[in-house]
């Protein structure tokens, strides 16, 4: 019998037999190794549940809720070698309302959905797409 080891192991989702999840590739594939026994799993979310238990990526890309100020502060400052960041401090600093400022210095985290970061992404230009990527990128770290 293999040893269940999560980082390399194989999954057949909701029943479809055609596919199988690699949590190693992090990715599905279409034909299994001789030797892969693979288990059976409801869901695509399930089985990203499961893998995030081990801190390893699933089927289901999940945009975290809420980062810390410096998680949200590098992923802006890895973004064209600290460009973004000088971005968002000159506009922070220009912004003609002071909560937003002590919101942005003083906050015990970033929140995906405050109305203050929704404004400060439409003054940069920023897309919804590019503000879930920061937060991934963010909640890596």
């Amino acid at each position: 019998m293999i040893d269940y080891n999560p980082t390399n192991w194989f999954w057949i989702v909701g029943g479809v037999e055609d596919r199988y999840w690699s949590s190693a590739a992090a990715a599905y594939i279409s034909m299994l190794p001789d030797d892969a026994t693979p288990t059976l799993i409801a869901s695509e979310d399930e089985l990203t549940d499961v893998l995030a238990a081990y801190g390893l990526p699933g089927p289901v890309v999940r945009i975290p809720d809420r980062v810390s100020p410096a998680q949200a502060e590098i992923a802006l400052y890895q973004v064209d070698n600290g460009a973004l960041l000088g971005n968002v401090n000159a506009v922070i600093d220009a912004f003609p309302y002071e909560p937003v400022r002590i919101w942005w210095r003083k906050a015990s985290y970033i929140s995906r959905g405050h109305a203050y970061l929704q404004a400060l992404a439409a003054e940069l230009g920023l897309t919804d797409g590019q503000v879930d990527e920061l937060f991934e990128a963010a909640a890596k770290l």
